[in-house]
């Protein structure tokens, strides 16, 4: 498409079309050309706040260019206006990059950070990080492992101001119990957090048995602060096993998410115990509770029912709700609060489930603040009886103004 020379003097004058900037780096073996493209794009956004996200392959080309220091040619000439970065390399490529960039000290703008270290052969632990230690408006700090393995960080490596810090997800990335306790400690107003679970917390010291001789004893914590909490568990290790290692308690706890790996019915399934003893343990009432992970209708129903506290219910990929479950719920004795549901619904259950929808009991005590279902997904066969027979009528509340999103499932375990 031609475009005149007036709209592309315009348009390159414009700053607020190049302050952001997605790299796709490929095997990154072509990482000199794509730093001076970036720098041309960046170059044009004038003073404006910018945004830098990377992304690359698993496993990076044997072609890939020795010279490791593209990280700091690309980030260093607009460390001053970088206010979220996502920088994905290799995993020796970044450790170049952290150990020998001295401390940017004028990263006023950094208001999130998101680290992903790609493996590399012979690859080793992540090495200490001071480079943005001085970051007076960083709320944000995630770092992944992108390789389905774990990577250990070892004691006092990662420097950052921790007591400013709202949100913080460590994906495939764990700490020995004492170090991790110390960070989130120090993470006095941390709101957000994601924990990789590994098989037992008391084990991971093992890992580390050139720092610690005798790993010391750690005293309970209480992270009031915290109430959104991601449990990263793709291996369905036992999460309660895992949180007692570390003595960290919560609370607070509002939203729980629980991450498993894999496909839903290949054996991630739901651990309705450890479940209910977290939210027991920690004396809970929880707002809303997500996962992937494949629930049979019971524990759906114990989920709805346990926690009556629940707002928000994220079960698509579990079983369909039981009848009974939607028949309960129609009468008013489940999820009196409930207003966002994300579950399966099998076809002979679908004109039930929006009798439910449309006319359920409201609790006396609950009629002053509740106002019914605000967004429905819905997950079943559209080529089934059950969905052509409900077609109409859901479209019509979908113009009526119901937020209803059908989710096609072509097999379905009822």
């Amino acid at each position: 498409m031609d475009v005149s020379s007036k709209w592309r003097s315009v348009a390159l004058g414009y700053p607020w079309l190049w302050n952001e900037i997605v790299i796709d780096c490929g095997d990154w073996s072509n990482m000199p050309r794509l730093v001076e493209h970036a720098h041309l794009h960046l170059g044009r956004s004038g003073n404006l706040p910018i945004s830098i996200r990377t992304s690359g392959m698993i496993h990076p080309s044997s072609q890939s260019p020795t010279d490791t220091n593209a990280i700091q040619q690309l980030v260093t000439p607009y460390a001053p206006r970088i206010r979220h970065i996502t920088l994905a390399f290799p995993l020796d490529w970044m450790n170049n990059f952290l150990r020998n960039t001295a401390t940017i000290e004028e990263v006023q703008s950094l208001e999130s950070i998101r680290l992903v270290y790609h493996p590399t052969e012979g690859s080793g632990q992540l090495v200490d990080n001071n480079l943005f230690t001085h970051a007076p408006n960083l709320r944000k700090v995630e770092l992944e492992f992108a390789s389905g393995g774990w990577r250990y960080l070892s004691p006092n490596t990662v420097h950052l101001p921790w007591s400013q810090i709202e949100e913080l997800n460590l994906v495939d990335i764990v700490a020995s119990p004492s170090y991790l306790q110390s960070i989130l400690v120090q993470c006095r107003n941390l709101q957000k957090c994601t924990l990789s679970i590994i098989k037992v917390a008391e084990e991971i010291p093992n890992h580390f048995h050139y720092f610690f001789f005798h790993p010391p004893q750690l005293n309970h914590v209480y992270l009031s602060s915290i109430k959104h909490l991601t449990l990263y568990n793709p291996m369905d290790f036992d999460y309660i096993k895992y949180l007692a290692g570390l003595r960290i308690h919560f609370p607070s706890l509002e939203h729980l998410s629980v991450i498993t790996g894999g496909e839903p019915r290949n054996g991630k399934n739901w651990s309705h115990y450890q479940f209910m003893q977290l939210i027991t343990e920690n004396s809970v009432q929880l707002r809303s509770v997500s996962t992937p992970a494949f629930i049979d209708e019971a524990d759906i129903e114990s989920i709805i029912g346990e926690v009556p506290s629940l707002v928000e219910l994220d079960v698509s990929q579990g079983s369909s709700i039981s009848e009974t479950t939607v028949r309960l719920m129609l009468r008013g004795y489940l999820a009196a609060q409930l207003e966002v549901l994300k579950c399966a619904v099998a076809p002979e259950l679908l004109s039930d489930f929006l009798d439910m929808v449309e006319s359920r009991f409201v609790p006396r005590k609950s009629q002053a603040k509740y106002r019914g279902f605000k967004k429905l997904v819905i997950r079943c066969p559209k080529d089934s009886d059950g969905y052509r027979e409900v077609r109409e009528r859901i479209e019509e509340l979908q113009d009526c103004g119901r937020d209803i999103t059908i989710v096609d499932a072509a097999i379905l375990s009822c």
